[in-house]
């Protein structure tokens, strides 16, 4: 028995999760970049107490800074 509910806003109210718990792709991929910024944090915290090249310390810190970059950017265009 399929129900109709005037105060939902999605468009696909059969498939969604009644407690509104779905996985969307803006989720997936927030929590992707996330996961690469720990990553490449640990990574780089790694290649400080070990003795890395100055190659790694840098391809570490452009990952980080270009996740971070990413993370601020997409938080902010999503409070518009």
């Amino acid at each position: 028995m399929t129900t109709t509910d005037s105060y939902r806003l999605d468009d696909n109210a059969e498939n969604a999760d009644p407690a509104g718990h779905g996985v969307t792709r803006d989720g997936v991929v927030r929590t992707a970049l996330w996961l690469v910024l720990v990553i490449s944090t640990v990574g780089n915290m790694a290649a400080s107490f070990g003795t890395a090249s100055t190659q790694v310390h840098l391809a570490c810190g452009a990952v980080t800074a270009l996740c971070v970059t990413v993370l601020v950017t997409r938080h902010l265009r999503g409070r518009r």
